[in-house]
C-alpha cells in the first residue's frame, strides 16, 4: 500500500514463498524460494538482479540501487552515484546489509562499514562501537546494535540520531 505510481507497492503474485522484503526509494525487493526478485521504479538497473546471485539470505533496497548478501558476500546494483555500489574488498562474513538514500552500510565479523556518500558523516563509523549485531540505514543517519546500547550518527536536525538515554 502507499504511493505506488511505479508498481513498487504491488508484490508480484507469481513469488513463492518469500522470507526477506525490503522497501527502497520507488522500488521493492524479495527473497523467496526462488532468489531475489525487485519491481517498480528501473531507471538506474536497481531492478535488475544479478544472475550470478548463489544463495541469497539478505536484500536491502535504498534510493535507486539495491544490495544483497549471498555465499559470495555483498552484491550491490543501481545507481553507482557517490560510490554507494562499490561494496568494500575487506568485508568478512557480512551478515547484514541496510541501504539509505545514496550510501551503504553492512555489518560483518569485523563490525560495521559504510560506504558510498558521506554528507552528515554517515560513512564515518564510530570507532568505539563494542560488539555490533545489527546496523539499520535511514534516509540521512545509521544506527547500530551493540554491547553498549543503541547507537545513532548522521544528520540529527529533527533528532533522529539522538537516542533515548534508556536505550543507551
Amino acid at each position: 500500500w502507499g504511493y505506488n505510481n511505479d508498481g513498487q507497492a504491488s508484490a508480484p503474485p507469481w513469488l513463492v514463498n518469500p522470507v526477506v522484503v525490503a522497501a527502497g526509494y520507488r522500488h521493492s525487493c524479495a527473497i523467496d524460494d526462488n532468489g531475489v526478485h525487485c519491481w517498480g521504479q528501473n531507471n538506474y538497473g536497481q531492478t535488475d538482479v544479478p544472475t550470478d546471485l548463489v544463495n541469497p539470505v539478505a536484500v536491502a533496497a535504498g534510493e535507486d540501487f539495491t544490495c544483497a548478501i549471498d555465499d559470495n558476500g555483498v552484491h550491490c546494483w543501481g545507481d553507482s552515484g557517490y560510490g554507494r555500489t562499490d561494496v568494500p574488498t575487506d568485508l568478512v562474513n557480512p551478515v547484514a546489509v541496510s541501504a539509505g538514500f545514496q550510501f551503504t552500510c553492512a555489518l560483518d565479523d569485523n563490525g560495521v562499514h559504510c560506504w558510498g556518500r558521506n554528507y552528515y558523516g554517515l560513512t564515518n563509523v564510530p570507532t568505539d562501537l563494542v560488539n555490533p549485531v545489527a546496523v539499520s540505514v535511514g534516509l540521512t543517519h545509521v544506527c547500530a546494535l551493540d554491547d553498549r546500547g543503541v547507537r545513532c550518527w548522521g544528520q540529527n536536525d529533527h533528532g533522529q540520531s539522538d537516542v533515548p538515554t534508556d536505550l543507551v
